[in-house]
């Protein structure tokens, strides 16, 4: 029974709303400076807006949508190789 308690729920970096909070503002100190506010702010905007989030399923929707939406914004600023 301990196993199954201790397995991993997703295969994210986070795991938990706060590890994920942390995750995201810390992806925002690699964006230009104009996008790092606006992005920042938004965050912290949608972390209000579902504090109150009690549904376990709809939080780990929201925390895969919140990965996905930060590896297209850091793939759209990040500098070509080319």
């Amino acid at each position: 029974m301990l196993k199954i308690v201790k397995q991993r729920l997703s295969t994210t970096p986070t795991e938990s709303p706060k590890q994920l909070f942390k995750y995201l503002m810390r992806q925002c100190e690699k964006l230009p400076k104009g996008p790092k506010e606006h992005y920042k702010f938004q965050i912290k905007q949608s972390f209000k807006q579902h504090v109150e989030e009690t549904d376990l399923v709809r939080i780990q929707e929201i925390m895969k949508r919140s990965h996905e939406d930060a590896a297209w914004i850091l793939k759209k600023y990040a500098p070509d190789k080319n």
